[in-house]
C-alpha cells in the first residue's frame, strides 16, 4: 500500500501542472450548465483555482507541500510601499479609464461620502470571494512551478493564457460586461504585473490578493454605469492600454532585475527582490 501511495504521489508530482489545470477548470465550470435553468445565476465557481491548488499540492507533495502553499497567505510582512501600490495603481488606472470615457462623451462621475464605504466593502468581499481563491491558484501554485524552468515574463504570460479562457462562462453569459479583445490585453498585462508583485515581495500573496481585489472593485465602481454605451469600449481600451504600458515598464525598467524569479519554496533571485517600490 505504501508503494502504491508513493507511486501515485510521484505520478501527481510529474503531472501537477496539467492535473491542476484540469481540476481548476472542472471545479470552476461545473455549475455553468445550471445557467440554462437560472439565467441570473453565476456561471463560474470562483474558488476553483484555489481548491485545485490545495488538492494537487497535497496529492503531489503531501502535507509538507500543502503547508508550503498555504504559508504564502501569511507573508504579509513586507514594506508598506507595496500595499500602497496595491491600492493606488488599481485606483488610478480605472480612474483614468473613466476620464477617457468622459472625454468621449460619458457623464462625469459624481462622488458621495457613501461611495468610499461602498468601494471598501467591495474590496473586502472581493478579497475573500475572488482574490484568495484565484491567487492561491494562479500565482501561489501555478506561477512558481512554471518559473522553475522558465523566466518570470514567459511564466506570467503562460498564466495569462490559461487565466483568460477560464473566464469563458462569464464572457459567454454576459458578453457586454467584458469586451473580449481589450479584456484579453488586460488579462495579459495584469498577469505580468501580478507576477512582478508576487516575485518582488518574495511570494507575498496578501499583496497580490489586495491588488487583484482592488483592481476589480475600482473597475466596477468607475465603469459599471457605462456598460452598453460606446464610451464603455473607450474606457475598456484605455484600461487595457494603461495596463499594457505598466506591464512593459516593469519588464524593461530597470532591465531583467525588475521581473525577478521566485522558486517554489518562495526564495527569490534578483537584486531588487523584496525592495520597496521607488
Amino acid at each position: 500500500m505504501t508503494t502504491d501511495k508513493h507511486r501515485g504521489r510521484g505520478w501527481a508530482a510529474r503531472h501537477e501542472i496539467v492535473l491542476y489545470l484540469v481540476l481548476a477548470y472542472a471545479v470552476s465550470w461545473c455549475i455553468w450548465p445550471l445557467v440554462l435553468l437560472n439565467p441570473g445565476s453565476s456561471p463560474l465557481v470562483p474558488f476553483g483555482p484555489g481548491l485545485a491548488a490545495v488538492l494537487v499540492a497535497f496529492l503531489a507533495g503531501g502535507r509538507r507541500e500543502l503547508i508550503n502553499l498555504l504559508r504564502q497567505l501569511w507573508r504579509w510582512r513586507v514594506n508598506f510601499g507595496w500595499y500602497a501600490m496595491a491600492l493606488s495603481v488599481p485606483f488610478a488606472v480605472p480612474g483614468l479609464a473613466r476620464l477617457a470615457a468622459v472625454m468621449a462623451g460619458a457623464p462625469a462621475l459624481s462622488w458621495e461620502p457613501s461611495d468610499a464605504l461602498q468601494v471598501a466593502s467591495s474590496i473586502a468581499v472581493t478579497i475573500v470571494i475572488v482574490g484568495i481563491f484565484e491567487e492561491l491558484g494562479w500565482r501561489g501554485f501555478l506561477l512558481p512551478r512554471l518559473q522553475v524552468t522558465r523566466n518570470a515574463l514567459a511564466s506570467a504570460l503562460m498564466v495569462a493564457l490559461v487565466w483568460l479562457p477560464w473566464h469563458l462562462p462569464e464572457l459567454v453569459s454576459d458578453p457586454g460586461q467584458r469586451p473580449l479583445v481589450p479584456f484579453a490585453v488586460y488579462i495579459g498585462a495584469l498577469s505580468v504585473i501580478l507576477a512582478w508583485l508576487y516575485n518582488c515581495t518574495r511570494g507575498s500573496l496578501p499583496v497580490v490578493i489586495l491588488f487583484h481585489a482592488a483592481f476589480n472593485s475600482f473597475t466596477q465602481f468607475f465603469l459599471a454605469e457605462l456598460q452598453g454605451g460606446d464610451q464603455y469600449l473607450v474606457a475598456w481600451w484605455t484600461l487595457a492600454g494603461l495596463g499594457a504600458l505598466l506591464a512593459v515598464a516593469i519588464t524593461v525598467y530597470p532591465g531583467h532585475h525588475s521581473l525577478v524569479t521566485v522558486d517554489e519554496r518562495g526564495g527569490v533571485t534578483g537584486s531588487t527582490a523584496g525592495q520597496p517600490p521607488s
